[in-house]
């Protein structure tokens, strides 16, 4: 397994020479707190710390105010690009598509400019050109996050579980420890689609995900629960933001096949949660035993409210 500081150690060989420069710089107590790091074309450096995004200056000091920034330039923006798709742009049609990479480490690279339409396609995103953006999400294995919830959910064996929660407010973190909690004792069934929870590299886990997962690397939620289920036989099944209509289908299958379901969804509170389609019917169709609400900013990753169906 890579220790922590060899994945900020990845997620920073991402930057330019400057940006990493400055980075670097930043004190030791605040560096290990940074969720991302962003570029902007032609506006400052930022990292977004406990929710509140700040302006980074070349001496490595967190500002409120853009005075000071690092100005971003096209060539820090090519730096990271490329870098996240290890020179081979050609070879990631389908992440570039989809505006976001998982990279070394489990690192998320995500990414805006111009979307090109392919017209025979429905119009779909054929690929994306002239980047403006990239957001650099740090990837943290936090042992323990998930004990709290561990404890109020699975004391009594195998239940489901809807973990919500607002971005930024640790919601993969937390999956990705009771992932590890459950499967060291429990079969369990991973949908990674987008690689940040297992960090699958060559089909090794670098991210503890218990001794017995059976991760589904990039797989698409659907595809990775139906598979899943006929092959692997889960007592649970894990997979992270869940919300399209596709997603229900697959996972009303699981659970009507008897498997329990461990899930993250975007929500801001308890209310939100239940104005969401999908999640509304799901909870009404009995889909979840409890759900966990994430506080954010200062409560990151932090157990708001929980609630038995």
């Amino acid at each position: 397994m890579l220790t922590e500081k060899s994945k900020l150690n990845l997620a920073y060989d991402l930057l330019s020479p400057k940006i990493r420069c400055a980075v670097s710089a930043v004190s030791d107590i605040e560096r290990t707190r940074i969720q991302e790091i962003r570029l902007r074309l032609a506006r400052k450096l930022t990292a977004t710390v406990f929710g509140k995004e700040y302006f980074i200056t070349q001496s490595g000091r967190l500002m409120s105010d853009a005075t000071n920034g690092i100005d971003i330039t096209q060539e820090d923006i090519d730096f990271t690009y490329q870098r996240a798709f290890n020179h081979s742009l050609h070879s990631y049609q389908r992440e570039i598509s989809r505006g976001y990479i998982t990279t070394e480490g489990g690192n998320r690279i995500g990414f805006c400019g111009t979307a090109v339409l392919n017209p025979n396609e429905d119009y779909r995103i054929e690929t994306v050109k002239h980047i403006s953006s990239i957001n650099i999400r740090i990837a943290r294995e936090v042992f323990g996050s998930g004990q709290a919830i561990f404890q109020k959910a699975f004391s009594n064996g195998p239940a489901s579980l809807i973990i919500a929660g607002p971005p930024s407010s640790g919601k993969t973190t937390i999956l990705r420890d009771i992932c590890r909690l459950l499967g060291n004792s429990t079969r369990l069934s991973l949908i990674d689609e987008r690689n940040e929870i297992s960090a699958t590299k060559d089909g090794f886990p670098q991210n503890s995900v218990g001794e017995m997962a059976d991760v589904f690397n990039s797989y698409t939620k659907y595809d990775g629960i139906m598979t899943a289920v006929k092959v692997m036989s889960p007592v649970i099944l894990v997979c992270d933001e869940i919300g399209a209509k596709e997603d229900a289908k697959a996972l009303e299958y699981a659970l009507n096949s008897g498997v329990k379901l461990i899930a993250t969804c975007h929500a801001s509170d308890y209310d939100d949660l239940k104005r969401r389609p999908v999640i509304s019917k799901l909870i009404k169709d009995k889909a979840f035993d409890y759900a966990a609400i994430l506080g954010t900013g200062s409560m990151c990753g932090q157990l708001q409210s929980f609630y038995k169906f």
